[in-house]
């Protein structure tokens, strides 16, 4: 009877958890009775002798059970689910928690579904100790948190919570206070309506100029749009007032009066809309990275693209190091940029699955938004200046190999991760970032006519709001999204560097606060409250009593100035990402060339050194080898330590950025080259003297004429193949 049992609860299992998004409801379940009852006569060998099979007894607790609610939510209700990213992030029961809230999908209209949209809570994990500890498994179960819990305001829009989850798990938020994360409408497990968008029609990958691609974009857009209508999407129902009401809507069911709302980016345009649906429930407000409500000025993309590229240029002159490095940066960025507008990089791929046609047109747009999107993040500032002189140079030579490795790289996740791009589309329509774009791109291109047709076009931008107009999203009453006025407690924080929500949007808002404090932080970039310990330390601080005046002397300390680092130069991970996507059998034969002098060194340096201890303790004289065996033993130290150094370089690199590996090699990674080019000299050195030792004295070992032959050969090959590799100091 007992495997009995097992077996419908196995079958129960597999029932309930393969359901529509693969996930599973966490209420616990009674037994049904004729469960306990079978139970109660398990004890009877007559029962026994009549149990019936695993697949009976599932359908029978099945026929008892009630029907599941997870599909049948009335507006308002909730149910725990399990978190669907339980297998992509690490974490403990009781560490994160995940539900379902239902909603109406279009509240302005009589008649309207329910939705469902995915909620995640971070418990607080407690304070750490004196000495920076967290609490053990007994504390952290019994910490009690604040009772003012955070709702953090997702960005994109259209990011799902996944990537929140994972960077907010150890932040100073989720301390002392439970974080949750609404997961917007539209988006993945909340309804992503098109789940497939950059799958179907790939040779929509492979747009030859901004005006095709701009074509190839509304086409994507209208067959999703089509499949959204087609499945009962109303359309009109995805807009950032709707996410505000939901916001809301999650703070009643939980049973919160109020609570600590943060938000960022798209995230800081809902919590000024949440300032206008939910002011009642706003306990003290963040805002960072600011998207205005009335999103005045927010589409110049254009300008902010020249902004960033004035930041680096402007310091890269200012360090003498860098100037010298990367001269006439500027002209030369320009200039390039235009020379691939006119005439891109046409590069061939065999990927023919996901780039039909096997060709792939490369553009300005490269060389403008790869240190754009480096920006983003402090962290990745010291690389600035490298990865931008790296495009250029690219382009001055039309390197196909840097520019092939940037389209396989471009290609790697059409599926989007997490990101939502139909319900991205659709705030964009309905809240009005599309109409904007319309009216200012024109005046955009004209202030940096450098940059103008690298973004889009006139033409595109129109056009693309005619098609929102077509599927019934037109401009929403603007009466929603004029300045906020809100006088709760409000601190509104913007990275100086930020590259798409520069300062000016965070000062543009600022008199619509009339209880707020505003907050540069320098050499930030994009959400500094989520990416910067000291700014994230203010902002609890100002959680914990939004009446008081906040200590920020550690903002003006926290990020200095950005010294930019000069890498040795180098195309070998360029070449490595054709070579394992194009043509991987001759790619691993090329290192396999080096792995094998490697390994040879490695083998001489530990023989050496144990036999001359061996000859030592059996008192042997050493052969005369006249000076090879002291040449081998420094050719193997020099050619494993170089590799070893170029290792760490390399690794350093990618810890600054994985994009600044396309200009080289960060750190001592000069050192480690010309240790492995010593080496091959060394080992040249090693293969003369034991050839005029041989000569001269007419014997010596086998075995030692053998490993100092093999170590030489070794050296100079490894030496050889750091030059095929590109990895010279020169």
């Amino acid at each position: 009877m007992v495997r009995d049992w097992q077996g419908a609860l196995a079958a129960l299992t597999l029932i309930f958890g393969v359901s529509a998004a693969g996930w599973a409801s966490q209420e616990e379940l009674d037994p049904p009775a004729d469960a306990q009852t079978a139970g109660q006569e398990a004890g009877s060998e007559e029962a026994a002798d009549e149990a019936p099979a695993p697949e009976e007894a599932a359908s029978s607790l099945l026929e008892s059970l009630p029907a599941p609610t997870l599909h049948n939510l009335a507006e308002g209700d909730t149910v725990p689910v399990i978190c669907p990213f339980r297998d992509t992030i690490d974490y403990e029961p009781g560490q994160i928690s995940c539900g379902l809230l239902a909603v109406r999908e279009n509240r302005e209209a009589e008649t309207s579904r329910v939705i469902q949209l995915l909620y995640v809570k971070i418990h607080a994990r407690g304070p750490e100790d004196e000495d920076g500890d967290e609490p053990d498994d007994g504390e952290e179960e019994a910490y009690e948190p604040l009772a003012d819990p955070i709702i953090y305001l997702t960005g994109g829009p259209g990011v799902g919570v996944p990537s929140y989850v994972e960077r907010f798990v150890d932040h100073a938020a989720t301390e002392t206070r439970d974080v949750y994360i609404l997961q917007q409408r539209g988006i993945t497990q909340s309804g992503d309506f098109c789940p497939l968008y950059s799958l179907e029609e790939p040779a929509l990958n492979v747009a030859r100029n901004t005006a095709e691609q701009e074509e190839f974009e509304r086409r994507r857009l209208a067959r999703c749009f089509e499949r959204a209508l087609a499945e009962g999407v109303d359309l009109s129902a995805y807009n950032t007032v709707e996410n505000a009401r939901d916001v809301r809507a999650l703070r009643e069911a939980l049973g919160y009066e109020s609570w600590n709302v943060w938000g960022i980016s798209y995230g800081s345009h809902l919590g000024q809309m949440l300032t206008r649906v939910d002011a009642e429930g706003i306990r003290a407000l963040v805002l960072d990275a600011i998207v205005p409500n009335d999103l005045e000025n927010l589409m110049r993309i254009h300008r902010w693209a020249a902004r960033v590229l004035e930041h680096i240029v402007t310091t890269c002159e200012g360090d003498a190091a860098c100037a010298r490095a990367y001269p006439d940066l500027e002209a030369r960025t320009y200039a390039a940029i235009a020379s691939l507008q006119e005439n891109p990089v046409v590069v061939t791929v065999s990927d023919t699955e996901v780039f039909p046609g096997g060709e792939v047109s490369v553009g300005g747009q490269a060389i403008a938004f790869a240190p754009f999107m480096m920006m983003y993040e402090q962290s990745t500032y010291p690389g600035l200046a490298a990865v931008l002189n790296a495009m250029v140079r690219a382009a001055e030579r039309r390197d196909e190999t840097v520019f092939t490795a940037i389209a396989l790289g471009g290609g790697g996740d059409l599926v989007g991760g997490d990101f939502s791009p139909g319900m991205n589309a659709a705030i964009s329509c309905n809240d009005g970032y599309t109409w904007q774009s319309a009216q200012v791109i024109a005046e955009d291109m004209g202030e940096v006519p450098g940059l103008a047709g690298l973004i889009g076009s006139v033409e595109g931008a129109a056009a693309s709001q005619a098609l929102c107009e077509q599927y019934g999203m037109g401009l929403r009453d603007r009466a929603d999204y004029m300045p906020v006025s809100f006088d709760g407690p409000s601190l509104i924080v913007n990275g100086a560097w930020d590259p798409v929500t520069p300062p000016d949007l965070a000062r543009q808002i600022m008199p619509g606060f009339t209880n707020g404090q505003y907050l540069e932080v320098p050499f930030a970039g994009h959400g500094p409250t989520r990416s910067d310990e000291c700014t994230a330390e203010v902002m609890v601080a100002f959680f914990d009593d939004p009446s008081a005046e906040l200590d920020i002397s550690c903002v003006e300390t926290a990020n200095g100035e950005p010294s930019f680092v000069i890498p040795m130069t180098s195309r070998f991970v360029a070449r490595a990402i054709v070579g394992v996507e194009e043509e991987p059998e001759s790619f691993i034969a090329f290192l396999a060339w080096g792995g094998i002098s490697a390994l040879l060194l490695g083998i001489a340096l530990i023989v050496f050194p144990v036999a001359f201890v061996l000859r030592r303790i059996d008192r042997n004289a050493s052969a005369n080898t006249g000076g090879a065996r002291a040449a081998s033993v420094v050719a193997a130290a020099l050619g494993v330590g170089g590799l070893a150094v170029l290792g760490y370089a390399a690794w350093h690199t990618s810890e600054i950025s994985p994009i600044l590996l396309i200009a080289g090699f960060a750190g001592p990674a000069r050192i480690g080259a010309w240790a492995i080019l010593l080496g091959g000299l060394a080992g040249l050195a090693a293969l003369f003297l034991v050839a005029g030792a041989r000569l001269s004295s007419g014997r010596m070992a086998i075995g030692t004429l053998g490993g100092i032959v093999l170590t030489g050969l070794a050296a100079v090959s490894l030496a050889i193949f750091a030059a095929m590799a590109d990895l010279t100091p020169f």
